[in-house]
């Protein structure tokens, strides 16, 4: 009898077979043989440890991934494949960008606070991020200007994920927006410099370059849908049911009495317009109700901020308080049969969430078990605590999948419930004014967030992003993003 298991060490995965007699004494010079690592070296993440005479077919089991810690001793010398570059051998902005842990921010070229934001927020959406960063033109598209800003769009996201430099000055892409799109080249009349623009017009705009060049597949993650139901107020036989309405993105509409957003959706989400009845043939107001049948993995929600304002003649700010939470749960705004199959995965995730939490706190509670080992380089250190972090953000993932239906469509999210990631804020009294930034949450730390103001880039406490919410000129929250919770 023997035993297939999996070995991951450094990123690498080995298939290894052993007989069911097989010791840890056994197991560690075949691992030294893959891996490179000397025996004495090498830390196995199983329960209880791999010992010399402990039989390995009493802590692995078939078809199990065993991760395994230890820096290789052998082939550390030789001619290196590349020539080395010295830190200290950078120039002064090279080593600061060195040292630095912070994001790459992106200079500003005159009014165009709207864009830098606005990337930061597409950039934090890990699935379209990645679906950008694959893309490969094909030769008869090469010259199609939404193509063109798509793969200048790519360079970006490449220098934001591979921190080769301090900030970008992304020119190129400036240029193909606004041959996609002239509203954005818009210039003052008196002055002729380049008008500030809608931060939330920019998004609707790059997400329909993104559909036309990816394909329709790229958007289903963005996609809910509704089902519309239109009723006469004056005739109750008149009624009109619709499950083909489509939207990127939920309204949040900001009356005198809109204290929270979940009270800003709901609004939007219910109507009354005045239209001709095709049974009656006049003028009523018809009620319109609209319900989700289908949430997406990624939700945005737009404050509807700025209204048409004709004494000024420009798009004005309502600067009133609008509380958004850091989890959101939708489930009141889906019909009643779909709200009842997200609520049942709802509590499943929650109690995931709550084991995980639970793990966490225990960690907190204990240091790095060394087994004895108080020879451990701050090197091994530093990557025993990376492979330990990875290893449970890998558990977590798989066990929040194991609570997701299997009936899932592209791009749905399991649940009712969201986490916010991003935040895309102005300042100042109208859209044609003022200033925007986004503020990110961390991927690894969900309580770490980045303030991206252009090219300054500054680490923020969680607790200053509920400041937000408005309630005068500051930075007032315009575009929420939102991932599913579990994902």
């Amino acid at each position: 009898m023997s035993i297939n298991f999996k070995v991951k060490h450094a990123g690498k995965v080995h298939e290894v077979t052993v007989p069911d007699t097989c010791k840890g004494s056994d197991l560690r010079a075949k691992v030294a043989e893959l891996t490179q690592v000397p025996e004495a070296r090498q830390k196995y993440m199983v329960k209880g440890g791999l010992l010399e005479d402990t039989l390995v077919s009493g802590v692995v089991k078939n078809g199990q991934t065993v991760m395994v810690l230890g820096t290789p001793d052998a082939n550390l010398i030789g001619k290196p494949k590349s020539d080395l570059k010295f830190v200290e051998d950078l120039d002064s902005r090279a080593q600061q960008q060195q040292f630095s842990t912070l994001p790459v921010g992106l200079k500003n070229l005159g009014n165009t606070c709207y864009m830098n934001s606005t990337l930061q927020a597409l950039y934090a959406i890990a699935p379209l991020r990645d679906t950008v960063l694959n893309f490969a033109a094909t030769a008869p598209n090469d010259m199609d200007p939404h193509t063109q800003l798509v793969k200048e769009l790519k360079q970006c996201f490449r220098v934001l994920k591979e921190k080769p430099q301090e900030s970008l000055t992304p020119l190129v892409l400036l240029a193909l927006l606004r041959k996609c799109y002239p509203q954005f080249a818009e210039r003052d009349p008196q002055t002729g410099i380049y008008k500030q623009q809608d931060a939330e017009e920019l998004m609707t705009q790059l997400l329909q370059s993104l559909q036309l060049v990816l394909g329709e597949s790229v958007m289903q993650k963005f996609q809910i849908q509704f089902r519309t139901t239109t009723k006469d107020t004056a005739n109750e036989a008149d009624v009109v049911v619709k499950d083909t309405d489509f939207d990127l993105k939920l309204q949040c509409h900001i009356s005198g009495t809109t204290n929270f957003v979940k009270n800003g959706l709901l609004e939007s989400l219910n109507e009354k317009i005045e239209k001709r009845s095709s049974i009656t043939n006049v003028n009523s107001v018809f009620d319109v109700e609209k319900r989700i049948t289908k949430l997406p993995e990624f939700l945005t929600v737009q404050y509807v901020r700025f209204f048409w304002k004709r004494s000024t003649g420009k798009k004005s700010k309502i600067l009133r308080k609008v509380v958004f939470p850091f989890q959101l749960d939708v489930s009141d705004l889906l019909t009643p049969e779909y709200a009842q199959e997200k609520i049942k995965t709802r509590e499943e995730l929650r109690q995931v969430e709550k084991e995980k939490l639970e793990d966490q706190r225990e960690k907190k509670r204990r240091k790095i078990d060394d087994e004895g080992n108080t020879t451990m380089t701050p090197a091994e250190k530093w990557e025993t605590e990376q492979a330990l972090e990875q290893s449970a953000k890998e558990h977590w993932i798989s066990e929040f999948k194991k609570k997701f239906p299997q009936d899932l469509r592209p791009g749905e999210n399991p649940s009712c419930v969201y986490d916010l990631i991003g935040v895309v804020t102005h300042q100042g009294a109208n859209s044609e004014s003022g200033h925007y930034q986004s503020f990110i949450r961390d991927e690894n730390d969900e309580n770490k967030w980045y303030k991206f103001n252009d090219d300054k880039i500054s680490e923020v406490e969680k607790e200053k992003i509920e400041s937000l919410a408005g309630g005068g000129e500051s930075d007032s929250a315009l575009i929420l993003i939102y991932k599913g919770f579990g994902l």
